[in-house]
């Protein structure tokens, strides 16, 4: 039995994706200068955090990508 609810746009959800991506790389930007704010006032415990928190968002931005690329290559995205 069919609900009467609206198709979900897989595409929508791709486009929401991209759109975190981009912010992800935002803070990647403000990372680099919080870092070197950081370095200028010898703070090495907050550098290490930075950088660990730097990989990470590297890492979930890569992953989201492929994920993207991956699934968004499919001739249907909508699933009803």
């Amino acid at each position: 039995m069919m609900d009467s609810k609206p198709s979900i746009d897989l595409a929508q959800r791709f486009a929401h994706l991209r759109e975190i991506v981009v912010m992800y790389r935002s803070r990647l930007t403000q990372l680099e200068a919080e870092v070197l704010t950081l370095f200028e006032v010898n703070e090495l415990e907050a550098i290490a955090s930075s950088i660990r928190e730097r990989e990470r968002i590297e890492r979930r931005v890569e992953k989201l990508e492929e994920f993207v690329s991956r699934w968004e290559e499919q001739d249907d995205l909508r699933i009803d």
